[in-house]
């Protein structure tokens, strides 16, 4: 086989994928027009907000108000499409509120790409075996990976907060944690899939990212503070606590969840267990991911170690959908980067690594989980063992560095 005959084989797969993708878009062209997307909820936050109403964010009769008014064609829509995040996003959603819904979702989209397209310029400095690959590969993979077309047909958040880690990647290989720590902090959008990275990053020794994350997390809290007022702040959690306990219009359903709790979800457990038990095995994860990064102390496997922090940040995170894994699109690259390096020795856990990517850029899998079976939740296992393929990867390295570290001491005491 020609050495250039596997990226000839990698683009074709890719590029069977995104047009999947496409036909998919075409199928569900006309929702996406009439207000079915997720993006619906930021619009409808953003009006709120934008109209001084503020303190009736989390006003559900209010939220259906406003939604009717630019989606009325939605007639599987009973009730108000849930807004669950915190104020802060509403109001950074607000100047789309000026423009038609159609034109904010199409304009939320293009930016949504623009960052995209930026994250091959941005991150190649620091991943040298990806530099020869031109950036429309890169581009092309991140259409491929099925959360980020999700996200993108849904008009999520999701790659924001992709585009703030991989920022927050860069920072720390600068040496600026506080900067990371700021960056980080700025995607308490989604806290639940930052609160366990930020955790996971102190285990390392990393504790000059809470001079930025506290800051900036105290500054977005009062902001926050001022739109829904303190009353409206202190009921949010009350809020989305309600909203997981109803369940009724399918705005949570753990089935479709690929983390640990819709792992746990579709087991025949007992409703009794299933509470306790997501916790009590996503403290051990964590602990897990915090002692395997512990003790690797090679400096080349800092990729791997921030791969598998956000791995598990997914997998602990008691609420993520099929777009969230949009933010795996970087463990993806750093990871790939690691495995085209030729000076390592290969082994099972690169075969594993390398057999999970492949597995998690199959979209018909996916497809067919989330669509066909409502079970996606079942993709955690996947994400589960790419992640223990991962840390295999860490400890070897580790262990190889130690290995060396010893053969080179006695040499040194020659002198």
């Amino acid at each position: 086989m020609k050495p250039s005959a596997p990226r000839t084989a990698v683009v074709l797969y890719l590029g069977a994928m995104v047009l999947i993708h496409t036909i998919v878009f075409w199928n569900v062209r006309k929702q996406i027009q009439k207000g079915y997307s997720d993006f619906a909820i930021y619009y409808c936050a953003a009006s709120i907000v934008r109209q001084g109403l503020g303190h009736q964010l989390y006003d559900e009769s209010v939220q259906f108000m406003v939604q009717e008014e630019f989606a009325p064609e939605v007639p599987i829509r009973r009730g108000a499409l849930p807004y669950t995040h915190p104020p802060i996003e509403a109001l950074f959603f607000a100047p789309f509120s000026y423009l038609s819904y159609v034109q904010a979702f199409v304009l939320w989209d293009v930016l949504n790409i623009a960052m995209l397209v930026a994250l091959p310029f941005l991150l190649r400095p620091y991943l040298p075996q990806l530099q020869s690959y031109s950036p429309l590969l890169w581009l092309l993979a991140s259409l491929a990976f099925f959360p980020i077309f999700f996200a993108l047909v849904q008009g999520q958040d999701a790659i924001l907060l992709l585009f703030l880690y991989a920022m927050a990647f860069i920072s720390i290989k600068k040496q600026r944690p506080v900067l990371a720590g700021a960056l980080l902090a700025l995607g308490l959008f989604k806290f639940h899939l930052v609160l366990p990275f930020v955790l996971l990053l102190l285990v390392q020794r990393r504790k000059r990212i809470l001079y930025g994350f506290i800051p900036v997390a105290m500054a977005l809290a009062v902001i926050s503070a001022f739109i829904v007022g303190v009353k409206g702040l202190m009921s949010y959690p009350r809020y989305v606590l309600h909203l997981e306990e109803i369940m009724g219009r399918g705005a949570i359903v753990p089935a479709d969840m690929p983390n640990l709790r819709g792992i746990l979800h579709l087991l025949p457990l007992s409703e009794s267990h299933k509470t306790p038990l997501p916790l009590i095995f996503s403290l051990a994860l964590v602990v897990f991911a915090a002692w395997t990064c512990r003790i690797a102390d090679h400096a080349d496997s800092s990729h791997l170690k921030f791969s598998l922090a956000m791995i598990v940040t997914v997998l602990v995170s008691y609420h993520a959908m099929g777009y969230d894994l949009s933010m795996l699109m970087l463990p993806v690259f750093l990871t790939s980067d690691q495995l085209l390096n030729k000076d390592r020795i290969g082994g099972l856990p690169d075969v594993a690594v390398a057999c999970g990517i492949a597995a998690l850029f199959f979209s018909p899998l996916q497809l067919l989980l989330l669509m066909r079976y409502n079970r996606l939740a079942l993709l955690g296992w996947l994400i589960l063992v790419w992640m223990s393929a991962i840390a295999r990867m860490i400890s070897r390295m580790d262990a190889e560095a130690g290995s060396l570290s010893r053969r080179v001491q006695p040499a040194r005491s020659l002198f």
